[in-house]
């Protein structure tokens, strides 16, 4: 059987010397193969068995052979992925935290264990964070559409609660509408009367609707101002019946109440209301105009 030599033996399993001569174990497997002129599968069977072969994953070994043996080429391939996690970054929203963190440790932590996109989007997910108040990117668009969808089923969100939703999202561990589920089913907790409609796809601002803007209409009220907030409406939607279940105030009633608010006294409504009551009651006894 013909000795291999030390360069042909580094050939032969894709290694340059520096791999070799970077590692005591594999250097003292290297020169144990030359000095009893290991046939390559002899060496491939010790190679298997030494503690970095066990210990380090596929991804990190092919990464440490090309970086030792191909210095340019692992150069190059780390500045693109560098770039991909870069652009990545900020269409999600976490580029502000990766300028102020290590994103050079973090690209090669990915290159050095083969993450693919959806590992490196886990990743990043958890580097979302507001800035100035704010999430960006799109994580932003989601912050601002859990926010807007919140109001309308009359809850009130944390930032910390919103930024778990979207890191979430983003992570792709789930999905926005798998928040707004859990957002209509809190809301359908504070008006379980209202769980069906929610359940079809009503909002709890498209039921209030109708009582807002007979309130905006009798009280002279902007119907932009109003909310599911808003205690008068609040109370509408969340009136109760003789057996004390909750139920929609009719709007019939919920008429009356507002003409018992004192704000309707105040009123150009009420006035006219209260000048038509006075020309009846003197048209009544002869006093009136025909």
């Amino acid at each position: 059987m013909p000795d291999i030599s030390d360069a042909q033996l580094a050939a032969e399993y894709g290694f340059a010397m520096a791999v070799l001569n970077g590692n005591a174990e594999l250097k003292a497997l290297f020169q144990r193969a030359v000095a009893a002129t290991y046939t390559p599968d002899r060496f491939q069977a010790e190679l298997r068995g030494t503690q970095w072969y066990q210990k380090t994953a596929e991804n990190q070994r092919k990464a440490q052979i090309l970086k030792a043996a191909d210095p340019e080429t692992y150069a190059s391939d780390i500045e693109q992925l560098r770039v991909r996690v870069s652009m990545m970054a900020s269409e999600l929203g976490a580029s502000a935290a990766l300028a102020q963190g290590d994103l050079g440790g973090m690209v090669n932590h990915f290159y050095q264990y083969g993450y693919d996109d959806n590992q490196i989007r886990q990743s990043l997910s958890k580097s979302v964070q507001y800035t100035d108040g704010r999430l960006l990117g799109q994580a932003g668009q989601w912050e601002t559409e859990l926010r807007d969808y919140a109001q309308k089923q009359g809850i009130t969100l944390s930032d910390p609660t919103i930024l778990s939703y979207v890191r979430s999202a983003v992570g792709g561990k789930t999905t926005i509408n798998d928040a707004m589920t859990a957002i209509r089913t809190t809301a359908a907790s504070a008006y379980p009367h209202l769980a069906a409609r929610m359940a079809a796809g009503e909002t709890v601002a498209d039921i209030a609707d109708p009582y807002r803007q007979t309130m905006a209409k009798l009280l002279e009220m902007n119907p932009e101002s109003l909310t599911v907030a808003d205690p008068t409406i609040k109370m509408a939607l969340q009136s109760k019946d003789d057996k004390g279940q909750p139920v929609l105030r009719t709007l019939y009633d919920f008429e009356n109440d507002l003409r018992k608010d004192k704000r309707w006294n105040k009123t150009q409504n009420a006035q006219d209301q209260a000048m038509s009551t006075v020309n009846r009651v003197l048209q009544d006894f002869g006093l009136g105009g025909s």
